[in-house]
């Protein structure tokens, strides 16, 4: 299978706007419209879109975490595949190949995610990978982090 990750750009980011999950999956999960509008006030965002072969089939938003004053950490704020290609390992393949793309920039040592409470297939799933849960909380959710350098 052939997924690689390429820029959200005018060509590809009404495509990006139409995917869908599952509505189980609308409390965890913000709307890639609503990502890719917030990224246009902050030039440090990095919108990409996974695609299968020739098809957008998800998307993944990360940045650095410049306003929180952590330069070395990058934080992955938005991340899903489009309920007709989950369960394929589209998203295990894309969640390597975004890793990897944030190892190369000289500033990355640490890649951190969060979940929301009741999300926790998450906690299972960024686990393989080797992200370890940092802070927990019931109503702020569940902080995992991977250390690259």
């Amino acid at each position: 299978m052939n997924v690689t990750l390429r820029d959200v750009t005018k060509d590809n980011w009404v495509d990006v706007i139409h995917l869908e999950i599952t509505k189980e999956q609308e409390d965890y999960v913000a709307l890639n419209s609503e990502s890719i509008a917030e990224s246009s006030f902050y030039p440090h965002y990095v919108n990409r879109a996974i695609y299968r072969e020739n098809e957008v089939v998800g998307f993944i938003q990360y940045y650095q975490e410049l306003e929180e004053g952590l330069p070395d950490e990058f934080y992955i704020a938005q991340f899903m595949v489009d309920v007709k290609y989950q369960g394929q390992g589209i998203g295990k393949i894309a969640t390597e190949l975004v890793i990897n793309e944030m190892k190369v920039i000289p500033e990355c040592k640490k890649i951190t995610i969060l979940y929301m409470p009741g999300h926790h297939v998450m906690r299972k799933f960024y686990s393989q990978f080797g992200f370890v849960v940092t802070e927990e909380d019931d109503e702020d959710g569940v902080v995992m982090e991977l250390d690259v350098k």
